[in-house]
């Protein structure tokens, strides 16, 4: 359960951080963790701190296992017998499941693509695309599968550490306050995803490859696609997996993913 304790520290430091911030402002204190009334001149600190609670979480948790953060998470990243093309196998089915998404959607018209920036302003937004992907996917696969997810398997039954693992990185996307709180759904289907997909292969080649894929086609698109159908059915903003669809695609992937590497080793 130690991975538990190293998860909850990060919204812990957060709030405590933000505290801090929140003082130095002559603001009242609150439980909810938001810097939306904070100074302008405050928000670049309190970003730093949510990247330490991070940090802190990530480096702590082998640190307190008797292990170097490098020794640590190296052994989810084999790379005999080809398992890093693993990752390529994730990217591959992400791209094409949304892009099978996406192509529906466009022919029934529930999303238009059109080019709303300058060609200049077009190329600098997609060209941060690729990196922060894979900053994202990383930072979160550690977190939350090698981390969090590995850590409860070494000591609950498969049957208790996979809902848990679910929830956790669902509800860690509802921490901040949000526009819409009924993408919930969504983010559960994707967590069952991402925890299969370490249950199969127990390595992050496969999940951070789907991860990564994801946020790719879902921050590329988002400067070109405007949803005009209901949201039941396609989600919203960055969300598609929150519609109907998108949480049925993210299932069917899930099976599919079970199918290709034969269950559970």
């Amino acid at each position: 359960m130690l991975a538990l304790v190293c998860l909850l520290a990060v919204p812990a430091i957060m709030w405590l951080g933000q505290s801090a911030l929140l003082l130095a402002a002559g603001l009242p204190l609150r439980v909810r963790i938001s810097a939306e009334d904070l100074p302008r001149g405050f928000h670049g600190v309190n970003r730093a701190v949510t990247n330490v609670a991070f940090a802190a979480a990530l480096l702590g948790y082998p640190l307190l296992r008797g292990q170097s953060p490098l020794t640590y998470y190296r052994r989810f990243f084999p790379v005999t017998d080809a398992r890093p093309a693993e990752a390529l196998f994730g990217i591959a089915a992400s791209v094409l499941y949304l892009a099978l998404l996406y192509l529906a959607w466009t022919l029934t018209d529930n999303v238009r693509f059109r080019v709303r920036h300058t060609p200049g302003r077009l190329l600098q937004r997609l060209a941060g695309v690729p990196p922060t992907a894979l900053f994202v996917a990383l930072v979160e696969e550690l977190l939350f599968r090698a981390m969090l997810l590995a850590g409860l398997l070494e000591t609950l039954d498969v049957r208790i550490a996979l809902p848990i693992g679910v929830v956790a990185f669902a509800g860690a996307h509802y921490i901040r306050p949000v526009k819409r709180y009924w993408t919930f759904p969504g983010h559960l289907a994707l967590g069952v995803l991402l925890c299969s997909a370490y249950l199969l292969t127990r390595a992050l080649w496969l999940p951070l490859g789907l991860h990564a894929g994801g946020v790719l086609v879902l921050m590329g698109t988002r400067p070109l696609v405007r949803y005009t159908g209901p949201a039941w059915l396609v989600g919203a903003s960055i969300f598609p997996y929150a519609g109907a669809v998108g949480i049925a695609g993210l299932l069917l992937l899930t099976v599919n993913l079970w199918l290709h590497f034969g269950g559970c080793p």
